[in-house]
């Protein structure tokens, strides 16, 4: 549902249509997927841009048949489970490491055993969901992002990137990526950004693609900064640059750390001669085809995030009340880049998720918003869930830098259809319909 106008639908579209069989191997498949427009407000994008709707109905379509075959959930999924090497449902290669299997088990372990219901009118029950999700920007979209690094003659290193940080952190990653590369502590980076007069145009933190896109072009450009200091500074040690390490502000011997040399002395060296101390990369990701327009097949992204949710509901079964008792996020970022930034991201997302899980009920009727307020729309606050306990793996296998995998939107989408099982297994039958407001709950009981 479009709304009246088209803006990003047939987008978000064909994310879900390509997420629609799940992080799961289909051998038979036909997606049909169709935008309309309609007399209700336009639609845009959500966190996930259609991962999380496509998740919801393949995860509660796993249940169903688990249910139905008898068989435990996370064996059903353990034997369809996506692995390196297989194709997704436009024929695209997974490349890199898919751990659905170790991020369920992992989740749900963590869980622990089940909570004994306190009354005869409530009822527990567990769930989980493994999703896969894209992160950067569709292939055929030419996408670009620059960096320029400079090192100062005080040894100090300065970062130039147009990257809008929405409190994600994004900017700090570049200076943490920039500080391991240059050898400097973190105090010693400096990074601008969003200015237009003073820094390069990164790109829109949309699409899960800053730290890929603009890390990257920063690992780029401190790269080729690096090799100009462990040249000179290999003249300098009186030994082969691969022998050259930089850390601590210093360049130093790899065989004999002793003999080392201070940053700053290598950067004023190098400025007297005219070496080059700054550079400014342009990354520009992988380009495609568009899908092939008869059979719907071709590469669409550059990766995919994989990970899973666990959690465990209380439903009163007299009241339709969902009450969420514990919640394990787990998910494969290939590489922590700054670790803080990405643990906040993981329980940020899943508790998002979570709302528009239990809370967030947009109520359209003839063409208007029944919902215009927070009076009427319902966010989650610190006091509507229990702290999410995030498990965070490491893979090293993404085309971000370092093999940093994009964690941002994918980290909602496994929370609602999580949710949605633990309610199932309560209750003993499916939900299909978000939000699991009370109402919708007594309906299904």
């Amino acid at each position: 549902d479009s709304g009246a106008y088209p803006y990003l639908s047939p987008y978000v579209l064909l994310y879900s249509a390509i997420m629609a069989p799940g992080p799961y191997r289909v051998d038979n498949l036909f997606v049909d997927a169709v935008a309309v427009a309609t007399n209700n407000p336009f639609t845009s994008a959500f966190r996930g841009f259609g991962g999380p709707q496509a998740a919801f109905a393949y995860e509660g379509q796993m249940d169903a048949v688990a249910d139905r075959l008898g068989m435990d959930r996370l064996e059903l999924r353990r034997r369809n489970y996506l692995r390196t090497g297989d194709t997704t449902s436009t024929g695209q290669p997974v490349e890199t490491a898919a751990w659905l299997e170790e991020t369920a088990t992992r989740a749900l372990h963590a869980l622990g055993e089940k909570t004994e219901p306190w009354a005869d009118h409530i009822r527990i029950g567990q769930g989980f969901s493994s999703y896969f999700q894209s992160y950067g920007r569709i292939t055929w979209l030419h996408d670009t992002s620059q960096a320029w690094v400079g090192v100062e003659l005080d040894g100090t290193v300065t970062v130039r990137a147009g990257v809008p940080d929405l409190g994600a952190g994004q900017v700090n990653s570049l200076a943490q990526i920039a500080a391991e590369v240059l050898g400097v502590p973190l105090t010693r980076v400096t990074v601008y950004h969003t200015d237009t007069a003073l820094t390069p145009l990164s790109g829109t933190s949309t699409a899960t693609r800053q730290l890929y896109m603009s890390g990257n072009a920063t690992l780029q450009a401190a790269n080729t900064v690096r090799k100009v200091l462990v040249g000179r500074a290999s003249q300098l040690l009186e030994v082969e640059p691969e022998k050259v390490d930089l850390a601590d502000s210093a360049a130093f011997a790899v065989d004999n750390p002793a003999d080392c040399v201070l940053l700053a002395d290598v950067v004023r060296r190098c400025a007297a001669e005219g070496l080059p101390l700054a550079n400014l990369a342009l990354f520009s990701a992988p380009f495609s085809e568009p899908l092939d327009p008869e059979t719907g097949q071709g590469r669409v992204f550059p990766d995919f995030t994989f990970g899973s949710l666990a959690c465990e509901a209380a439903v009163d079964v007299e009241t339709g009340e969902v009450t969420l008792l514990k919640a394990v996020t787990c998910h494969d970022v290939g590489r922590a880049i700054n670790r803080t930034a990405a643990e906040g991201q993981l329980s940020g997302g899943a508790n998002q998720g979570l709302g528009y899980a239990l809370l967030e009920d947009m109520q359209v009727k003839g063409g208007r918003i029944q919902t215009p307020s927070l009076a009427e729309y319902l966010l989650p606050t610190s006091m509507d869930f229990p702290p999410v306990q995030v498990i965070l793996l490491e893979s090293g296998t993404g085309v971000g830098p370092f093999g940093a995998k994009g964690i941002g939107e994918p980290s909602l989408t496994p929370a609602a259809p999580a949710v949605a099982s633990a309610v199932s297994d309560a209750i003993g039958k499916p939900v299909r319909e978000l939000p699991l407001t009370p109402e919708r709950v007594l309906r299904v009981v």
